[in-house]
């Protein structure tokens, strides 16, 4: 067995990897949304500004039975790595999993990485049952679960249309005079890129991390668009609502879906965030009913909602569960620090 170093060109080892990552979904998390083909694909030619990604095979006689791919910041967070490790499971127990690891862990530290992070599927209340091996894995090589971020599926009509509607008056009576929700579908409005750049560098620094350790990415008008240029060639379309503040022009509070070509079921919840100065005026609940509406009328064949929260999100939790979503399962960060 060997580890071999693989990019866009590989179109062989590609392919396998694509079916390692279908098997091990069909394996472990078969509740779960698949990632599609074309994201998956995607992840080869094209890479956010600001990280930079290797990918390695554990070989065998020409077949790959696992494989990584491993993300490094290079604008903040110099120090971290992020990092998956799909085995096959028809190839796990083999030493695959232990000579990829190995590897990657020694690729970080000699690149400079001292911290890395990698999760796991785990079981949590309410949910199906989950193989927590890899965890157990994880923690006798060192590393600690730094946060817990629980997978929760909503429908996209929870609340029936009468209580949507008194939800909605609710949340815009709180939120008052003050505020103007936009929505748009796709980038940003070009009057809005600025104050968008300020929230996406927010974000960081607002969502609970437990332990992991993080700084904000700061985010500006060039990396915002090449980040959505990627969102464009994965085929993921995001639908945003914002609360602007109508004395200043800024956003005030941001909530996102993301549509993904290839899965015509399924959405993702990304980010809800509300300013810090500007919480207490029911603008996050405001906006996830708005962009509940925009998703509907824009893809009316979706069924179901997926979003996850830090276990300690109580706020957000709070929100969501209010808006019917039930838990499914968990995802356990780990953490390994690295000598300098």
């Amino acid at each position: 067995m060997e580890i071999i170093e693989f990019d866009a060109g590989d179109a062989d080892l590609i392919d396998q990897s694509y079916a390692i990552l279908t098997a091990a979904h069909r394996a472990d998390t078969p509740e779960n949304p698949a990632a599609p083909e074309r994201y998956f694909r995607t992840l080869f030619t094209h890479v956010i500004p600001g990280r930079e990604r290797h990918w390695f095979a554990a070989v065998d006689e020409g077949r790959a039975l696992a494989y990584a791919r491993v993300n490094f910041f290079t604008d903040d967070n110099p120090e971290l790595a992020m990092y998956e490790l799909p085995v096959h499971p028809d190839h796990r127990g083999t030493g695959a999993e232990a000579l990829l690891r190995d590897h990657v862990e020694r690729y970080c530290a000699e690149h400079g990485r001292t911290t890395l992070l990698t999760a796991t599927a785990v079981h949590w209340e309410g949910g199906p049952a989950r193989d927590e091996t890899t965890a157990r894995t994880l923690e006798a090589r060192g590393y600690s679960r730094a946060l817990v971020t629980v997978n929760r599926r909503s429908p996209v009509d929870p609340l029936g249309a009468d209580e949507e509607r008194r939800r909605h008056e609710q949340a815009l009576a709180k939120a008052g005079d003050a505020y103007e929700v936009r929505q748009w579908i796709g980038p940003v409005p070009e009057d809005l890129v600025d104050t968008m750049c300020r929230m996406e560098t927010m974000i960081m620094a607002e969502v609970p991390l437990g332990e992991i350790e993080a700084e904000p990415e700061r985010m500006d008008p060039e990396k915002l668009r090449g980040k959505e240029a990627v969102y464009a060639a994965e085929g993921r379309t995001w639908l945003h609502s914002v609360a602007v503040e109508r004395a200043t022009g800024e956003v005030r509070a941001w909530t996102e879906i993301a549509i993904d070509d290839g899965d015509d079921r399924n959405v993702l919840q990304g980010i809800t965030i509300v300013d810090p100065a500007h919480r207490g005026h029911r603008l996050g609940l405001l906006l996830k009913l708005a962009n509940l509406r925009q998703l509907r009328a824009h893809a009316p064949g979706i069924a179901h909602i997926w979003t996850d929260n830090a276990d300690v999100n109580a706020p957000m939790i709070a929100i969501n569960e209010l808006l019917g979503y039930t838990t499914v399962d968990a995802n356990a960060e780990y953490q390994l620090k690295l000598e300098a």
